[in-house]
């Protein structure tokens, strides 16, 4: 048993650039694009982190969804908006992290509003409008 886990450990440590016993035929060599390149080993504790990271995410998309449905207006399409300025005084006790959000809520589809990058004061006009997909959103947190 504890020659299979010196075995491992040494295996993945010769796959470890960080490692003085790093071997780079034995690495793999995994290009970009390739399945693996720029993920964690599958049942690792980094894979297991990265996999609550995205859960965290989707359900603080599912808070900001909760928050501009209560602090915005339907538009003539029936679908919420809210301005920037207004999410953002709304959102200042909920969490520091309003901008990352809307950026990742924006590339799951959430949400659309003009630009990549918003800036408190200079970008308090933008609109931030919920797509149809945010109405399909499962990861809403308890009691929204």
């Amino acid at each position: 048993m504890w020659d299979q886990k010196a075995k491992k450990a040494n295996a993945e440590q010769k796959r470890n650039i960080f490692s003085r016993g790093y071997d780079k035929r034995a690495s793999g060599n995994l290009k970009k694009g390739q399945k693996g390149y720029g993920t964690a080993p599958e049942g690792s504790k980094s894979a297991a982190r990265a996999e609550r990271a995205k859960q965290w995410v989707k359900e603080q998309i599912g808070l900001l969804i909760s928050v501009i449905k209560k602090v915005g207006q339907k538009n003539p399409n029936g679908l919420y908006e809210v301005s920037f300025g207004v999410i953002f005084v709304a959102y200042q006790d909920i969490s520091d992290t309003l901008v990352g959000i809307l950026r990742r809520a924006k590339k799951y589809g959430c949400v659309e509003f003009m630009g990549d990058m918003l800036f408190q004061g200079q970008s308090d006009a933008v609109v931030i409008s919920l797509t149809p997909k945010a109405d399909t959103w499962k990861h809403m947190p308890a009691g929204h």
